[in-house]
């Protein structure tokens, strides 16, 4: 009898257990009561952003370089002796590596079926920068007066040269990024204050330009020298003679990344200051990591040549050097991001303004003389108006 209390007893605990379970995940399953939910189904976002490139190739050095940028000038002594100046110039590689800030668009479109935290986004940017220069300058030279002679006549003879400097360069950079994910909102106050995240996963695809193109042409320096000539009358003239260097250059280069690859985000948006309905001013922040499998290509040509001159004479020393290279490989990009802003929203609007940044390690090939990659970087602020439609 008592066996059968017992076994009464254990049989009335599991029942408890397994009501207990049923009624949990009969709560968890069974959906709550259906309430208003006013929120947009469909959310359209429209922006531009400005921002720097960051990452920088191999840079061509002209041949002259150190006669072109270092300033010298010395006064004239000594009987033979007619003076000398050089350089202080700014060097062509100021020009080569200057791109500047660019700037561009981005945009849209996010779905977020009613009831559901599954939210579906399609978004893409266009950016580019672009930067021209061109400099000419000159710098005339007189030497020390002095005898110039001919087979017939002798006279007062002052030297003079002009040192000058002339480079063009432009540089270019386009770029486009496109994004399609699939989120989860994991729901309000997941971090205090109302905080909403998404989680997401998805892919993303990337295309990159850059192309640079300039020229350098120099005649940085110039001595001036006296030679002996003849004694007539007990007079001493001179054959003023000069020495300078000549340079020049011509460079065009590309490189380019295509790639595609899984990538993941995360999203956050914490009120501040009132709520949606009214109108919330809010901090929105996240970050983004990509994986891109793609194609990296470049194409680079220059040629630089360095000549001496004597006396007005053609060159007697003449230096030259050219790369001519074409590669493409596959390559793996790591990419990683993140963004911080603050935003006014409405139910079916909202404001955003901001500072974001995106990094490509090893997208471009950067290298000169030989392959190199290098990392292609996007940095700036922005600012978007999204409006949302349905609910």
């Amino acid at each position: 009898m008592s066996e059968l209390i017992i076994q009464n007893k254990q049989n009335n605990i599991r029942f408890g257990l397994l009501a207990t379970t049923s009624a949990i995940a009969l709560a968890v399953c069974v959906p709550a009561p259906a309430v208003a939910d006013d929120r947009p189904t469909v959310w359209i976002e429209g922006g531009w952003h400005l921002e720097s490139v960051t990452g920088s190739n191999d840079i061509v050095v002209p041949l002259l370089d150190g006669l072109t940028t270092k300033g010298y000038s010395s006064t004239p002594t000594g009987s033979n002796y007619y003076g000398q100046r050089s350089g202080g110039f700014p060097s062509f590689t100021d020009i080569e590596k200057e791109l500047g800030r660019g700037g561009g668009a981005e945009g849209g479109v996010s779905f977020q079926p009613a009831g559901s935290d599954w939210i579906f986004n399609l978004s893409g940017r266009y950016g580019r920068a672009h930067s021209h220069r061109r400099l000419d300058q000159r710098a005339p030279f007189d030497g020390r007066q002095g005898y110039k002679t001919t087979y017939l006549s002798r006279y007062i003879y002052t030297p003079h040269h002009t040192n000058y400097v002339i480079q063009s360069g432009d540089n270019s950079e386009a770029h486009v990024v496109l994004d399609f994910q699939v989120g989860k909102d994991v729901g309000i106050g997941l971090f205090g204050r109302g905080t909403e995240s998404v989680f997401s996963l998805g892919a993303r695809y990337a295309q990159m330009n850059m192309a640079s193109k300039g020229h350098s042409y120099a005649q940085p320096d110039v001595r001036f020298l006296g030679h002996g000539g003849i004694n007539v009358l007990g007079k001493y003239y001179y054959l003023i003679a000069h020495y300078h260097h000549k340079s020049s250059l011509l460079l065009q280069r590309s490189s380019s990344f295509q790639g595609v690859g899984p990538s993941l985000s995360w999203s956050n948006t914490t009120g501040l200051w009132g709520n949606p309905s009214d109108g919330q001013l809010a901090v929105d922040w996240g970050a983004n990591a990509a994986l891109l499998f793609g194609r990296q290509k470049a194409v680079v040509n220059y040629d630089a040549t360095a000549q001496t001159f004597h006396a007005g004479s053609a060159p007697y020393n003449t230096q030259h050097k050219s790369v001519h290279r074409t590669q493409s490989r596959r390559v793996t990009v790591p990419n990683v991001g993140g963004f911080a802003a603050l935003s006014y929203r409405f139910t079916n609007a909202k404001l955003n303004m901001g500072y974001r940044a995106d990094f490509f390690f090893g997208a471009m090939d950067r290298g000169l003389d030989a392959h190199r990659s290098g990392t292609m970087g996007f940095n700036g602020p922005y600012a978007t108006i999204s409006i949302g439609l349905g609910g």
